[in-house]
C-alpha cells in the first residue's frame, strides 16, 4: 500500500513538473487561481476619474472638430469599447446607466435607479455628491455640464441637425430635456 502511494505521488510530481517545462510556466499559477487584490473604494474612485477623463477628452475632441453630431456617431461606436479596454485594464466591469437612457443597454435596474433617486435628493438639498460603495460595487454620480447640453438638453439647447442624429442612432431615446448640473446617471464599477 505504502509503495503505491510513494508511486502516484512520484508520478503526480513527475507530471507537475513535466507540465511547467512543457509551458514555460516554472510554477507560476495561471491568471484565474492568483488571488486578485481586494480593490478599496479608492481605487473604485481612481477608476471612475481614469473613466470619465477618457470618455470626455474623446467627445470633447469629435465636438471640436464637426460638432456634436460628430460626437453622437463617436460614442455611438467608440464608448462601450473605450470603456472595455480600462475594465480589461483593471479587471473590473464599468457601465453606465440612467433612468433616462439613450441607449437600451444602459437602462439602470432597480438598485441603481435607487442610487440616482438618491444623488437627485442631494442636488435637490443642495448637498455635495459623494460616491457610493456598497457590497463591493461603486456608484458615482454622473450630472450635467454645459458641454452635455449639446445632445442632451431641451430641444432649443440642441442643434436640428445634433436632433435629427441622435433621433436616427437612438430611436427610443430618453436622454433628452437636462439642465445643466442634474443627475444623467451613474457610472457602476465592480471587480470581475
Amino acid at each position: 500500500m505504502k509503495n503505491r502511494i510513494y508511486l502516484t505521488l512520484a508520478v503526480s510530481g513527475i507530471f507537475l513538473i513535466q507540465c511547467s517545462k512543457e509551458t514555460g510556466n516554472k510554477g507560476v499559477l495561471p491568471k484565474e487561481i492568483i488571488p486578485q487584490k481586494q480593490l478599496t473604494k479608492a481605487d473604485f474612485k481612481k477608476i471612475a476619474e481614469e473613466t470619465k477623463k477618457n470618455l470626455v477628452t474623446n467627445l470633447t475632441q469629435k465636438i471640436s472638430e464637426k460638432g456634436a453630431e460628430n460626437a453622437l456617431e463617436f460614442c455611438n461606436v467608440n464608448a462601450i469599447p473605450l470603456t472595455k479596454q480600462l475594465e480589461d485594464q483593471h479587471n473590473v466591469m464599468i457601465k453606465r446607466v440612467s433612468d433616462k437612457n439613450r441607449n437600451p443597454d444602459n437602462a439602470a435596474n432597480a438598485t441603481e435607479r435607487k442610487y440616482i433617486d438618491f444623488f437627485k435628493e442631494q442636488l435637490a438639498l443642495k448637498q455635495k455628491l459623494e460616491a457610493k460603495f456598497d457590497n463591493g460595487v461603486f456608484y458615482a454620480p454622473i450630472t450635467t455640464n454645459n458641454m452635455c447640453l449639446q445632445c442632451h438638453g431641451s430641444e432649443k439647447d440642441i442643434k436640428p441637425e445634433t436632433l435629427a442624429k441622435i433621433k436616427s442612432l437612438y430611436p427610443n431615446d430618453k436622454a433628452i430635456g437636462y439642465q445643466e448640473n442634474e443627475m444623467r446617471g451613474l457610472m457602476v464599477i465592480k471587480p470581475n
